[in-house]
């Protein structure tokens, strides 16, 4: 055991001594030399400028495009009441004349929207019966029908 202890202690003894021999120290005319070469070479910034540009432009793309899904895209809401009233007749059976008659009968009860008297048969009908004499008996007939107030004639 000891003898293996000093073999190995000769041993890197003589590796510390061959490392420092081998080792070759610069001179200063090497360093002066070696720092006059690299400081006489001009440096080109445009790759790196135009490397980092593009990374920045990248992020932003990014951090952009993760805004936009973070927002919900909600539908587009009709705040416009003769807009709301022209989807809501296209989705139901009443003719244009119908329609009008609905207008008219709205402002005579003072109803801000004619989408109050198709929803609301009482109201309606209360119209219907104060406007007796203006009111066009087909189409206020064929109105009521829709709405309700009229039983259909069986065939």
């Amino acid at each position: 055991m000891k003898f293996r202890r000093l073999v190995l202690a000769v041993f890197a003894l003589s590796i510390g001594l061959m490392a420092s021999v081998l080792h070759a120290v610069p001179t200063q005319e090497d360093v002066f030399k070696s720092i006059s070469d690299n400081m006489g070479q001009k440096s080109d910034a445009g790759p790196f400028l135009g490397v980092m540009a593009t990374i920045a432009a990248v992020a932003i793309l990014v951090a952009v495009i993760s805004k936009r899904r973070e927002r919900p895209r909600l539908p587009k809401a009709l705040n416009h009441q003769g807009k709301l009233l022209k989807e809501v007749l296209k989705s139901t059976p009443l003719k244009p004349s119908e329609a009008r008659l609905l207008k008219s009968l709205s402002e005579t009860q003072e109803v801000d929207n004619p989408l109050v008297m198709m929803l609301c048969p009482s109201v309606l009908e209360k119209a219907m019966r104060q406007k007796k004499g203006k009111l066009d008996r087909k189409v206020a007939t064929q109105l009521a029908r829709k709405a309700g107030l009229i039983p259909v004639k069986a065939k």
